[in-house]
């Protein structure tokens, strides 16, 4: 049973929604919703989730120390990758590559760090 649970990208629409979800499913849980807020509009979901005590983390995947930050865990919910099929034709495709593979990979580093469980939505 998970008690603490991370969700990346969550105050993006579908990891809020999905924390408000568990959150409400389960108020014992403790859950942390980590978002570099880069995605306009994703700042308006915060005192939606405070309100529920789900506790806000500004941080971004592609940064390993943000992610040592986060309290100790037991399962990461990964929604954090940029989806747009357009990201990097018109423009540098770096931001695409640092936050779904490296970002991605980092994840993986800091769930295998704490001995938890993923899924992965990205």
């Amino acid at each position: 049973m998970f008690k603490s649970i991370v969700v990346t990208g969550g105050a993006g629409f579908v990891g809020s929604s999905l924390a408000i979800s568990i959150k409400e499913w389960n108020p014992g849980f403790q859950i942390y919703c980590f978002d570099n807020l880069r995605r306009r509009g994703s700042e308006l979901n915060i005192p939606r989730l405070k309100e529920l005590g789900i506790i806000f983390i500004h941080g971004d995947i592609r940064n390993k120390g943000d992610l040592e930050d986060i309290p100790d865990f037991d399962l990461l919910i990964d929604c954090s990758a940029e989806p747009s099929v357009l990201a990097g034709i018109n423009s540098s495709p770096s931001y695409l590559i640092e936050t779904n593979l490296i970002g991605t990979l980092n994840c993986l580093e800091i769930i295998r760090k704490n001995q938890a469980s993923i899924i992965f939505l990205s």
